[in-house]
């Protein structure tokens, strides 16, 4: 059984060329209703209350979503720019980042998709209860 942990970081990875969605642009950065998938997932990962820290990790050289989260007011958000060929490759190397940065063996970490972005601030917070609740 696991223990309920001290902190509880999301990690992000946001570091997809959208090759096989076959746009211009990679998947995370088209737009939706005006703004780009990744921001609507940050922005429901912002109204939770209690996480530690909140990484997103991009590609080596993309510059694209640090513009994004200051434009959008969302520059609080860290962003490593570690990503790799993969997205299991990109998870990985964003829990050794988030290692680096402090995060103990303890702590739990939420992963999602930076371009899944019908999640809801409810759902995240049900999700972390309900792991809590199974966690004791």
């Amino acid at each position: 059984m696991a223990t309920v942990p001290e902190k509880i970081h999301v990690l992000i990875p946001c570091a997809g060329s959208g090759s096989r969605a076959g746009t211009a642009l990679p998947k995370q950065y088209t737009l939706l209703q005006g703004q780009p998938l990744v921001i609507h997932t940050v922005k429901a990962f912002a109204q939770v209350a209690g996480l530690s820290q909140c990484l997103l990790v991009v590609a080596p050289g993309d510059v694209t979503l640090s513009d994004f989260l200051t434009q959008y007011g969302l520059g609080h958000w860290s962003v490593a720019s570690v990503g790799g060929a993969t997205r299991a490759q990109s998870v990985l190397a964003g829990l050794r980042h988030l290692h680096s940065q402090g995060a103990s063996d303890a702590d739990w970490v939420m992963v999602h998709d930076a371009a899944r972005c019908l999640i809801e601030p409810a759902h995240i917070a049900n999700l972390i209860s309900a792991c809590r609740a199974d966690a004791v």
